[in-house]
């Protein structure tokens, strides 16, 4: 059974760079790195290692990190990590990890993110009551893999 990684309003703790912008603590921005920072959390602490049958969803076309895999990949080939990790954090994605469409209505992230983690990894989804369900339908069907 996969394990739904969503964002949540409640802040969980200070973070200076939305001071003073409390718009960009919200589904706006902040929202989408927390999220994807317990992910990364997740692959650096060895979950999938342990556990390699762990099945992990992200929403919102995957919180920024299938445009981030080959800076992870690239950062981790040269940092000292205390317990190395079986394969590079880029390969957790597409076997434990999956992301869904939400709320993410451009036709070339969807794209990227096909193309980074795989069409079987790239679930269509909405993001009621935050986004237009109808948008959601009319964006990314049929479009995946054809001409826009």
């Amino acid at each position: 059974m996969p394990l739904y990684i969503h964002p949540n309003a409640v802040s969980s703790d200070s973070w200076k760079v939305v001071e003073g912008y409390p718009a960009m603590d919200t589904a706006m921005w902040g929202w989408a790195p927390r999220t994807g920072g317990h992910a990364v959390r997740l692959i650096l602490g060895g979950v999938f290692d342990h556990y390699p049958n762990a099945q992990v969803i992200l929403g919102h076309m995957g919180e920024f990190l299938p445009f981030q895999l080959s800076r992870l990949d690239s950062r981790y080939k040269v940092l000292d990590f205390e317990h190395p990790l079986e394969r590079l954090p880029s390969e957790y994605f597409g076997t434990n990890i999956a992301i869904t469409t939400t709320g993410v209505f451009s036709h070339a992230a969807l794209i990227a993110a096909i193309q980074d983690v795989g069409i079987d990894n790239v679930m269509f989804s909405i993001d009621y009551p935050f986004e237009s369900t109808k948008q959601a339908v009319r964006v990314h069907p049929n479009r995946a893999v054809g001409p826009r």
